[in-house]
């Protein structure tokens, strides 16, 4: 009988296949939207193209746009545990920081990131897709807000925050979807959340 080792082992192999696949699927349905064009591909050529059936494209993706957007990289622990304890800075500066991280390293981790920035250039009506995953991660962002702060889950205060820190994030995103210099995302991003915190920061009747 095989113990709980031998489970989490199988678990984690079956876990890399998915993630494997579901990556195969989104680089085939990059390559193929850069090619053609999103709207002259379907969801049976992405299927087909990536060897799966597409049954099993539907498991993975809703989508063929969803298909295009690379998988966001789970939060770094420790970054998080840095967020929730830091104190030395204000809760926006924390924030950037962490978003710098994460992005930072989806962009190294992920081998698809730098493609799909070329794929949002050429097919900007993809933003419905990405602003579906920001809504996402703002619920993600004010429940560690409210942890944070030590403030009840669903809190006015952490859901502003954290919905304010998303609106920068599309900001940032929306420059670094048009911009012509090799400027990183998360670069973007920190220059987004910097300019709205100098911002708050100037006293009337100073320069």
């Amino acid at each position: 009988m095989p113990g709980p080792s031998t489970n989490g082992q199988g678990a984690d192999r079956v876990g890399s296949r998915r993630r494997a696949l579901r990556e195969t699927i989104s680089s085939v349905a990059l390559d193929l939207a850069l090619e053609r064009g999103l709207d002259a591909v379907t969801v049976d050529q992405i299927a087909k193209a990536a060897n799966v059936s597409r049954r099993t494209f539907f498991n993975y993706f809703p989508s063929k746009a969803a298909a295009c957007i690379p998988d966001a990289f789970p939060p770094d622990r420790d970054a998080v545990r840095l967020f929730l304890t830091d104190r030395s800075v204000s809760t926006l500066t924390a924030l950037t920081r962490l978003l710098w991280l994460q992005v930072s390293m989806a962009r190294r981790e992920t081998p698809l990131f730098n493609r799909f920035h070329d794929m949002w250039r050429q097919e900007p009506g993809i933003r419905t897709e990405v602003y579906a995953i920001l809504s996402r991660t703002e619920k993600e962002l004010a429940a560690l807000v409210a942890r944070r702060e030590g403030r009840e889950p669903g809190s006015v205060e952490a859901a502003t925050v954290a919905a304010a820190s998303i609106a920068i994030v599309r900001v940032a995103v929306e420059q670094w979807r048009t911009d012509e210099s090799p400027t990183l995302l998360e670069d973007r991003i920190r220059e987004s959340f910097d300019a709205v915190i100098r911002a708050t920061e100037i006293v009337p009747g100073e320069t």
